[in-house]
């Protein structure tokens, strides 16, 4: 009787040990950005296509942490926005939006505008952003 009650107390500390549900233990690192489309509007004063840029900064952040390099009079789409590094993806919520950048002016013109969570949203390794319901950007992003 008393290796049954020592069996079994064995059995049941290992099975506390064990834990059925698996921490995902894989970052996000953002890396580039497709804008499919955009509206059809008179971006530059001497009406040239827009010049491009995708900024990205976690909510808490009081700036723009991160941007792609401008895609100079993007005429057609889709333009493909590259970061100048990876940007690890934290466990919040992010903005991200599209501008108009415009050196001549004090400010760019805001496109498009979209809050996210960094680790919840998308999958397969993207990100897609609507308005409308038409598809505007596609954030990609690499999992390890």
């Amino acid at each position: 009787m008393k290796k049954i009650i020592t069996l079994a107390s064995i059995i049941l500390i290992f099975s506390s040990c064990l834990r059925e549900d698996q921490v995902d233990l894989t970052n996000r690192y953002f890396r580039s950005a497709e804008i499919l489309s955009l509206p059809a509007l008179n971006y530059d004063s001497d009406n040239s296509p827009p010049d491009l840029r995708v900024d990205l900064k976690r909510r808490s952040a009081g700036f723009w942490e991160f941007s792609t390099y401008t895609e100079i009079n993007a005429g057609t789409l889709p333009a493909f926005m590259v970061f100048p590094a990876e940007i690890l993806g934290t466990d919040e919520v992010w903005q991200l939006r599209i501008v108009d950048e415009d050196p001549n002016e004090l400010q760019d013109d805001e496109i498009f505008f979209w809050e996210f969570h960094a680790l919840e949203d998308g999958a397969a390794g993207s990100i897609e952003f609507y308005d409308s319901g038409n598809l505007v950007l596609v954030l990609n992003f690499n999992e390890r």
